[in-house]
């Protein structure tokens, strides 16, 4: 078997896949919930790419690059986590007696997700100063000069497939271990790869339970989320007004009016 050709190809899809995050990342609003989602999609193919194609490319770089990206990913997920949260909290009507709690919570989540954007923008340049994308560009190129006109071994293509597939789809085990997250960027994995080798392996995957089972984990990871993050928010309230006031009058008012958002948020 040979993977020449099977490099070049993934050679072509890996450096694609860094110039898109470049673009959307050159032009990213940290406000704009369709910058994040494209932002979120490219980097999640960029991820795919260089583990589909990792046997393509020199081990330590593969892994300083992907150590480097799942630091932009998290700080991804993270925004928008909060942009989501922001989003409900705002289409709550909340009585009178729980207007203030919930008041209090859109505050913090909104600075919650500055805090978020500021990480952001620290893990987009730690990749830049890491020179991953020059890098990545750079040996993608040399594989599609050299192989770019090699016809892919079927044999080597089916091989890497199996391997990967095999890794992703573990997250559909109902006895896993792995967290929410895993399970959900697995998924996603799964699913960006199919998209990747549509052309050469369309026959070997239905997608369909994969995104109902991707859709089911997001919800159930997002809820946990937004449960930590209100959890907190309540919490950082009470240290905040012991700290400053020296003692808890009207806490319990805000907190009654934080476990209803947070009641809402989970029912809807």
């Amino acid at each position: 078997m040979r993977k020449e050709g099977y490099c070049a190809f993934g050679a072509r899809q890996t450096a694609a896949a860094v110039q898109a995050l470049q673009r959307v990342m050159t032009e990213f609003d940290a406000h704009n919930t369709a910058a994040l989602e494209d932002a979120l999609h490219a980097a999640h193919r960029l991820q795919t790419c260089l583990t589909l194609f990792r046997g393509c490319y020199p081990k330590t770089r593969i892994a300083l690059w992907k150590r480097r990206l799942r630091r932009l990913i998290r700080a991804l997920n993270a925004l928008h986590d909060c942009h989501q949260l922001i989003q409900r909290l705002e289409s709550l009507t909340p009585p009178p007696e729980h207007r203030r709690g919930v008041q209090r919570a859109r505050l913090r989540v909104r600075q919650r997700a500055e805090t978020h954007a500021a990480a952001l923008q620290g893990a987009w340049q730690q990749w830049l100063t890491a020179h991953a994308p020059h890098e990545i560009q750079g040996l993608s190129k040399r594989w599609v000069e050299s192989f770019g006109e090699e016809p892919i071994d079927a044999a080597y293509l089916e091989r890497q497939w199996r391997q990967f597939s095999r890794e992703q789809a573990s997250a559909l085990e109902a006895d896993t271990r792995q967290s929410l997250e895993v399970r959900c960027g697995r998924l996603h994995a799964l699913l960006e790869g199919a998209c990747l080798l549509k052309p050469l392996i369309a026959q070997w995957l239905d997608e369909q339970p994969i995104r109902e089972a991707l859709r089911r984990l997001e919800t159930e990871r997002w809820a946990q989320q937004a449960q930590r993050t209100l959890h907190a928010v309540a919490e950082s309230e009470r240290e905040q007004m012991q700290r400053y006031a020296g003692n808890l009058r009207g806490y319990a008012q805000l907190r009654r009016g934080i476990e209803w958002a947070m009641h809402q948020i989970l029912q809807r």
